[in-house]
């Protein structure tokens, strides 16, 4: 007699879905990957991907959740920490909101951090709704923060130039990640390091190039 799937059976197909969508899309990209390759590639029937998530873009976004739901969360209580300061944050300070929930990512699991960064820097290059939530409490916090840090660059340039250092460090965090699963997390952090302060420096330049305009114009 079979034995009957209870709901742990459903869980675990679920996650194989996630797990081999993750590893497809990270390798082929997004939209490159079929519903067929990815039951193929968990080792599921043909309409697994249906029966369990209905739609392609439902499994993209439990993949983009599975991993981005902690970061998210992450991001919006170092923001919370900034936003009681008594002072305007700093260039590093800002970037660092985002990469050190990355780094903890990959510090908890480098291959599924790997994967995750992939697809968001794919995700944000193409500006793809599925991956930017501009009304979530979360992204209106951060641009409350940039905006006190540089009161001075009017509202159209400084949406502009943060998405352009945040897309920047995903792109490059994305890349970096893969070069570095192997190495031990000292050297991880000390690279990472070096990279948000790369990113922050040219969020302040270019904060202050737009703000210099601003202030030539009036």
């Amino acid at each position: 007699m079979a034995r009957r799937k209870g709901p742990r059976d459903g869980d675990a197909t679920r996650a194989a879905l996630v797990d081999a969508a993750a590893k497809l899309f990270a390798e082929q990209g997004v939209d490159g990957v079929s519903i067929r390759a990815i039951n193929s590639e968990a080792g599921l029937a043909p309409a697994a991907v249906h029966y369990h998530f209905g739609t392609k873009d439902a499994l993209v976004n439990a993949v983009l959740m599975r991993d981005g739901e902690p970061v998210r969360e992450r991001i919006h209580h170092l923001a919370e920490e900034l936003a009681a300061a008594d002072r305007p944050p700093t260039a590093r300070q800002l970037i660092d909101l985002l990469t050190t929930p990355y780094r903890e990512l990959i510090d908890r699991d480098a291959e599924r951090a790997a994967q995750w960064l992939a697809i968001c820097g794919q995700l944000s290059l193409a500006h793809d709704s599925r991956l930017l939530d501009t009304a979530s409490l979360t992204n209106k916090l951060l641009h409350e923060l940039v905006a006190w840090a540089y009161p001075k660059v009017p509202a159209e340039e400084l949406e502009v130039r943060w998405a352009i250092a945040a897309n920047t460090l995903i792109q490059m965090t994305a890349r970096w990640s893969w070069a570095v699963k192997g190495v031990p997390s000292e050297e991880r952090t000390r690279q990472l390091e070096a990279l948000a302060e790369f990113v922050a420096g040219g969020l302040d330049h270019a904060m202050a190039v737009a703000g210099g305009r601003r202030a030539e114009a009036s």
